[in-house]
């Protein structure tokens, strides 16, 4: 078997990259690989148009090494081939919410055993249809979707998850008071809502918050679009303390639905985030792309 690592050495952690040679020795030990080729990317969309420009035939699996953004890169790169090229995904990002999802293996010996099963789903992909933008995680808009852009990789190398904590308490008189009146459309149901968050999601982890949007699947051709109503103080930590207990989708600051095909349109132009990345412009249109990456998972 041949493969190829598509490394983001930025997003990668130090024990990651510490990692990669004993992963890589590893996967040539305990499996049937035996060609293992590398790619470092220098710059944003690298991972993209690397993956872009492969052809079927060309490896039989892609490793993916890097933060969400990365994997996102690598998945949007894929769909462009149309290679169908299997992939694996090593995360090595601040939060790694996708990989986290799919509960993917970290260790060298984990990730050889789940190579050497090689057992693989098709997984679907969000798109957002006016600038072609995937997402293999999360679009969001609205309170606290923002915070990723004001931490800076300072403050992220020092203190990790914690830094988008920290930044968001010291922003959250702002994020309190942000009030959005959205027109949704979600296949064929309208609705208006005043909203303080809005998502889109894939997965059901989000922001490092496992269970956001608990009915989420990767596979079941449905994204989920999760709304947090236009709430104060008290009814915020009330809707916090049902997460505690999984029982937020009852609260009724929430509005919850799946749909393949999802349009919002906001009174307000906000910036809004796509793993990770700046999103701007309304309205969004968001179509799920199923199936379309063949991923590889470990056996449940």
């Amino acid at each position: 078997m041949k493969c190829l690592f598509i490394i983001n050495p930025v997003s990668g952690t130090k024990v990651i990259q510490k990692n990669l040679d004993r992963i890589i020795g590893t996967l040539i030990l305990d499996t049937d690989v035996s060609t293992v080729d590398t790619f470092y990317t220098e710059k944003k969309n690298d991972a993209m148009y690397k993956a872009a420009s492969l052809k079927a035939g060309d490896y039989d699996f892609i490793v993916s090494v890097g933060g969400d953004g990365t994997v996102n890169e690598v998945l949007m790169g894929l769909i462009n081939s149309n290679s169908h090229i299997p992939v694996a995904l090593i995360p090595a990002g601040t939060v790694n919410d996708f990989a986290n999802y799919l509960k993917l293996p970290t260790t060298p010996h984990e990730f050889a055993k789940m190579i050497k099963n090689f057992k693989t789903i098709k997984a679907d992909v969000g798109q957002e249809a006016h600038s072609d933008i995937c997402f293999a995680n999360v679009l969001s808009g609205g309170m606290f979707s923002d915070i990723a852009f004001m931490v800076t990789k300072e403050l992220k190398n020092t203190f990790g998850p914690l830094a988008y904590y920290v930044t968001g308490i010291k922003e959250l008189p702002a994020q309190l008071a942000m009030n959005l009146h959205l027109k949704v459309t979600a296949d064929h149901e309208y609705f208006e809502e005043d909203a303080s968050l809005f998502l889109i999601t894939n997965s059901s982890s989000v922001g490092g918050f496992r269970d956001i949007t608990p009915y989420a699947d990767v596979s079941d051709g449905k994204l989920d679009l999760f709304i947090i109503k236009k709430c104060n103080v008290a009814e915020l930590l009330n809707l916090l303390k049902d997460y505690r207990f999984q029982i937020h989708t009852k609260n009724p600051m929430i509005r919850y639905c799946q749909a393949s095909h999802i349009k919002i349109e906001c009174d307000q132009d906000i910036v809004y985030d796509i793993d990770g990345e700046k999103g701007e412009g309304f309205p969004i249109e968001v179509n799920c792309l199923a199936g379309l990456i063949d991923l590889i998972v470990p056996e449940k």
